[in-house]
Formats: C-alpha cells, structure tokens, sequence
C-alpha cells in the first residue's frame, strides 16, 4: 500500500523484515533512478522493517505500509515513474499525476484499467521522452498539442485503448518522434497521408486496427530512411506505388494486411534484404511470386502470403533455416509439396491446389507446432507421427488421403486439434489415440471408417469438448461413457449405422446444459510461438462458438429422453432420420436456445406439446413425417412444410381443420405421463447428481412423516392414558419374554444331551 501521508518508520521491533519483500523493496529503490533522501536508510544491510517509510506488522514481519511522500512531489518524480501493470480499477489518471510530472522524462502507464481521457495538460510534459499509456480504456480524441508542445518526445505509445476522432494535424510536427504506436484503437479515422511527411524520422510506425484511409504513394514515403517496422494493416488504405520504386529504408517488420496493394505482386520488395516478419495477407494480389522472392532475405522468420491469387509451384525451401512460420493459405498454388526446412513450427498451405504425397511433411516433425492443409493431396497418412511431440494443432481436411489411421498418431501426447475429415481414410480409430490426453476436438467426419464407437472416447480423453464423426459407417450403440465428457458441448454423429437407445445421461454434457458458451480454460502462453497462440485463439472461437447434437441418419430407437430437454444451452438438435417412437418432450419448451430444431422422419407419435411455442429464437422446424396428432399449437410462424407426413394433425399453417373436441387444452403433456424409461433417467439423475427429498417431492416426505407422527403417537398415548390396556401390554410383553426364555434353555438342553451321546457311542 502506498500512501500520500507520513507513518513513522518501525525503529525497533523483535520480528525481521522476510527476505523476499526487502529485495523487492531494494528493487524499487532501484527503479527511481534517484538519490532520495527518503532512501537514505534503505541498505541491504539493515532491516527493511527499520527503514524510513517502511511499516511492518509487528507480529509476522510482513511489510503493510509504505510512505514514499515527500515535501517536494517533484524530488520523487524528477526522471521516471513506471508504475506500469498496476490495477486502478478503471480510475481515470489523476490530477496529481499531471500536477507533478512535468519534469519527467519518462511516464509508463501500461496496462493499469485507467479509463476517462487523456488529460490535454498532458503537452505541457516538455521533457517527456517515453510515453506509454497503451493497455487500457482510455477514450477520446488525442490532444491536439502532441506534436508542437511535446518538443522531446521520441516514444508515444496509445495502442489497445478505445480513442477516436482524427489524428491530430500537429502529431511529430517537432521531428523528434521515433516510434509512434496507436493500433488497436478501431475508431481512431481520418486521414493517414497527410501527416506522413512530419513522420518522417519514424523507425517504428504501428496503426493497426483503426479506421484511417487514403491513397499512400511513394511519395509520402520518400524520406524514411530510418524506418525498421511498418504496420499499416486492418485499416482502409490503399498503397499506391510504381513498379521501378526502390525505399530509401530497410525494414524488418512489414505488416500489409488487408491493405490494398494489388494486382501486380510489389516489386519493391525486392530490394529488402533485413525483413523477419512480412504479412501482405488479403491485399488482393492475382499474380505468379517471382523465383526471386524467396531468396530475399536468409534471416527472415515469418511469412504470410494468404488469402490472395498466387499461383505457381513452390521451390525447395529446406534451405530456410531461420523461416519459422509459412502461411500460404487460401491461393492457387500448384504442383507437389516441396521439401520444408526441418525446423518450421507452423505451416498452414490449405485451400491452394497442390497435389501428390504428402510425405514431406515427416521431415518437420521434430519442431512443428501446427500443420495445416487443404489440397489435393493424396496417398496413405504417413506414419512418421512417433517424432511429432511438440505438434498441437494438425489439420489436413479436405484431401484425398486414404488408408488407415496409423497407430503412431498416439505419441501425438500434446495435441490438442486434430482435423482428419473429408478424406478417405479407412479402418477403426486407433486405440493409441487415446493417449492424446490433451485433445479438444476430434474432426473424423466424412471418411470410411467402421466399426463401434470406442468407449475409451469417454473414459481416457476427458477434455474433448468437440467431437465429429460425421458421414462414416460407425455401428453399434452411442457408449454411455461418452457421458463422462462434462465438457462437452458439440457432439456430431449423423450419416452413420448406430443404433439402439439415445443414453439417459446426456445431460452430463454440462457446457449443453448452460445458456452461455464454457470459457475454455486454455493457457495459450505455454506456446513459444507468437503466432501459434494467435492461431489457436482463432480456432477456439471458430470451432467452439456453437452447441449442438445431431444424431441424425442412424437407426437410433426407443423414446426421445426427458433429459435432452435439459440442455437448454443448445442451438442445434437434430434426431431426424431415425426409429425414435414415443410422444416428444413435454418440457421441449424449457430449450430457449434451440435455433434449430429438426425431429422429422421417425414414429414420433401424440401431441405436440404446447411448450413448443416458447422456443422464440427458432429458426428451423422440421416435425415431418411422424405419426404426432391433435392441433398444431399457436402461434407459430413455419410453414406447412415442416408438419407434412402426419396425417392426424391439424390446424394452421396446415390446411386441414381441427373438429371441435380438438383444442389446445387436448394434450398428452400431463404431470402423470411418465414412461417407465423416462422414470428410471430421473432416479438414474438423482442418485448421480445427489437426491435433495424436500426441494424435490416434497408432498411425499410431508406425508411420510405426517403418518410416523399419527402412528406412533396413536398408539403410546392410548397406553398412557387407558391404565387397563397399559398394565395389559406390560404383561403380554412378560410372559412373552418368559416363553422365549424357556424356549431357548430348553432347546439348548436337548442339543447338548444329544452331543453328549453321539460322543460316548464313538
């Protein structure tokens, strides 16, 4: 705690101060980069809980208070207040603050919940160098005196905040700005070109993620020489520039994305010999890469050529030791899979038209983290998976690729993605797989593989929470061991040959169950990689925003479980193309976030349940082709279509009419219309979830211990109150007890006689 007050120091106390807090203290102390007096006593030496400013707690040693005050604010603050980090609970920067800081030639601010705006006193910071408040929620515009009043400032960084407005006219207008950070802002606008001359020292320029526009040509980019980083991505702008154009700069960092920059591949590049890091994704490029693009520059470790129209063959590039990270997703690409350099972590080629092996990819299996394609490749999965223990993220959907799934998948120990569909891969899914005990989603749809689900899907990979094995010829019945995945929210097993009942314990698949998605609780930090983490974030939101069960196409039989109407968190539920029988659901109703709703092509039979008419986000209804009657419940906006096929409904939109005995309050769905299957779920859900007798049957335990009472006091209290009856019973239970005795002495007696003699015959 720091306060704005003095506390005396503690001068004599029998506790000492613990050693981690007086090296943290001694590391502040190191942090003013000033000779206070008030730090006078702070040495390694001495007890920290006796130095001045310092409080302690005098029975544990634990430092509670520190009092760094001084009479001149400005002797505390003469160089730099980094204070970085810190959390002031969306408080806005404080007059204070302002009032003190004017000799300060460095002020971080990063990342400490400030909100409000950036106070235009701010410019009267003359000796203001370093200025960091990104990481925050500031909003506003930027003050029009940055520029001309901040005369020393080098370093502004405003970047991840929520300003608006133009940038303003004056911004570097002293030529002394070197690095100018303001992406992340979204609203920030205006016009970019018009300040690129006074901007010209720049070596780092960062807008990205704003709304600027305008038309930037080479000549607003003449003079910076001096230039290291250029990101101008995410914006509305449009990079104008002649083919013979040579930069006076050599950048290492260039970020383009969704800059406008097309048709022609940029020529300019040619002559850049320092770039690490290039993203010139989605500037709309329909060209072929020249052969000298990719000797460019030997140290570069990012690369990200996707969403454009290239087109060509790729050359061998196992060369490029230092290339880490290779996207060429979304091209048109062409010819057989070249060699990679061995120690690439992430390589994303989908969607492009490269055909033939896929072997290459064996020789990075010791560095990759991610593998991503989408071609036309073809052949058998190698089985080279024994050197891939760093792979997390492996997708190769939409190939040709056949054979079986080999074995060696399973030293795959810290994969969390694996995407196999729209292949054709044959054979039962591999028993090793379930040593991948870190997968979260399983994508197997559309191959050929048979066989029973596997058990151990529930018992071994415990975070699945996406599992897809659509379009196969899987048999046998759903294992009720799948209930074991608590987070599970997308499960998907049409188009295939299960049968037998849908489990009763389906609402185990607790994320179903909740109306919000289940914040994945995924530490995406332990990946080295920048990139990766943004790539798995990316795939957390694409492939986990929705929830949904689609058993569809199968020969599933026996009556829809009471339980799925539990899972009120669904947006998609489709039975259809089924043997399910029975009435639907009573509490279909309570399911509010059902989107889609599709029961078609079973024996369903019945009413349809009024509580049907709740689900107010359904978009698609498909009840067809059952054997349900009675009226169709109001209001309802689908069409007919989606009630055809049961000849004894009737009512809007269908064109038969209901007789007069058909009304709405006709309905099957009555508190007592329990099957003996739905009854033996809800005991199965009450042993499992732990039985709570009075919040849920209370009139029966009521009654129960109504009929104890009158029982027991019925009979007691006659004896005590009638003195015949009483004297009666005390003697009926004595003569009882004598006879028992008797009983007892007597048979004992015989037994031991008759022991006694069978032993003297022997």
């Amino acid at each position: 705690m720091v306060t704005s007050e003095s506390s005396s120091g503690v001068q004599a106390l029998n506790v000492h101060c613990r050693e981690s807090e007086q090296k943290a203290l001694l590391m502040l102390k190191d942090g003013f980069h000033t000779s206070l007096y008030r730090f006078s006593s702070w040495v390694p030496e001495q007890d920290c809980c006796k130095w001045k400013g310092v409080g302690c707690n005098k029975e544990t040693g634990n430092v509670i208070s520190l009092d760094l005050h001084s009479p001149d604010p400005s002797e505390l603050l003469q160089e730099v207040l980094d204070l970085s980090y810190n959390g002031f609970y969306h408080s806005e920067i404080p007059n204070w603050l302002v009032e003190v800081s004017h000799t300060l030639s460095l002020l971080n601010l990063t990342t400490c919940s400030l909100q409000g705006s950036i106070p235009h006193t701010i410019v009267n910071f003359t000796s203001l160098v370093v200025l960091d408040f990104s990481f925050n929620h500031l909003k506003g515009t930027i003050p029009h005196g940055f520029g001309n009043m901040m005369t020393s400032l080098a370093i502004l960084d405003l970047s991840s905040n929520d300003l608006e407005g133009p940038l303003p006219a004056t911004l570097g207008l002293t030529g002394e700005l070197r690095e100018l950070h303001l992406s992340n802002n979204l609203l920030l606008n205006g016009s970019l070109e018009r300040i690129f001359p006074q901007l010209s020292k720049l070596v780092v320029l960062d807008v990205a993620w704003n709304d600027l526009d305008g038309v930037i040509t080479e000549a607003h980019l003449q003079n910076f020489c001096r230039l290291r980083v250029l990101d101008l991505s995410f914006n509305r702008l449009i990079l104008n520039v002649s083919s013979n154009w040579i930069p006076d700069f050599q950048v290492e960092v260039i970020n383009l994305r969704n800059c406008e920059m097309g048709p022609r591949f940029p020529q300019w590049l040619q002559n850049q010999k320092r770039i690490l890091k290039l993203y010139i994704s989605n500037p709309s490029i329909s060209d072929t890469v020249p052969d000298w693009f990719w000797n460019i520059s030997p140290s570069m470790e990012y690369l990200d050529l996707s969403h454009n129209h290239l087109t060509g063959e790729l050359p061998d590039l196992s060369s490029k030791a230092s290339l880490l990270t290779l996207d060429l997703r979304e091209n048109e690409f062409e010819g057989h899979l070249p060699q990679f350099p061995p120690t690439i972590e992430m390589l994303f080629l989908n969607n492009n038209q490269f055909s033939g092996p896929i072997s290459p990819i064996c020789d990075m299996m010791n560095e990759s983290n991610a593998l991503r394609h989408r071609n036309n490749l073809s052949g058998n999965l190698p089985d080279c998976w024994i050197y891939g223990q760093n792979l997390v993220y492996l997708q190769l959907r939409f190939n040709q690729l056949s054979g079986q799934i080999p074995e060696s998948i399973g030293r795959l120990i810290n994969l969390k993605w694996l995407f196999l569909s729209y292949n054709s891969l044959s054979g039962v899914i591999p028993q090793s797989l379930q040593n991948c005990k870190s997968l979260i989603l399983l994508a197997l749809g559309n191959n050929s593989l048979f066989g029973s689900i596997p058990t151990w899907l529930g018992e071994s990979l415990e975070n699945l929470q996406q599992i897809s094995l659509h379009d196969n010829a899987f048999e046998g019945n759903i294992p009720v061991q799948l209930c074991q995945l608590r987070h599970l929210h997308y499960l998907d097993f049409s188009f295939n040959s299960l049968s037998g009942p849908i489990p009763l314990c389906i609402d185990n698949f607790l994320p179903m169950a909740e109306k919000e998605v289940e914040n994945v609780k995924e530490d995406y930090s332990i990946y080295t990689n920048d990139e990766l983490k943004r790539r798995m974030w990316k795939s957390r939101g694409r492939y986990f925003s929705s929830k949904k069960m689609d058993l569809s196409h199968n020969m599933l039989s026996g009556e829809i479980p009471r339980q799925v109407t539990t899972l009120i968190g669904l947006t998609h539920l489709n039975l259809s193309n089924n043997y399910l029988k029975g009435p639907i659901p009573c509490d279909i109703g309570a399911m509010k976030s059902l989107k889609y709703l599709n029961l078609s092509s079973n024996q369903l039979s019945g009413t349809i349940p009024p509580s049907i008419s709740h689900l107010t986000r359904l978009e698609g209804l498909n009840l067809s082709y059952n054997n349900l009657s009675g009226k169709v419940p109001s209001p309802n906006n689908f069409s007919a279509y989606a009630f055809i096929g049961n000849h004894n409904l009737c009512g809007p939109p269908l064109a038969k009419n209901c007789s007069a005995n058909e009304s709405p309050e006709k309905t099957e769905c009555r508190s007592d219309r329990k099957s003996k299957g739905q009854n033996d779920g809800v005991q199965e859900k009450e042993h499992r979830h732990g039985f709570k007798p009075f919040k849920e049957k209370p009139s029966f335990y009521i009654s129960v211990a109504g009929g104890f009472f009158t029982g027991f006091w019925g009979f007691w209290a006659t004896l005590f109150f009638n003195e015949s009856w009483r004297n009666a019973y005390f003697r009926f239970l004595g003569n009882m007890g004598d006879r028992i005795y008797l009983f007892v002495v007597v048979t004992t007696a015989r037994l031991r006689r008759k022991f006694q003699r069978k032993q003297a015959v022997e």
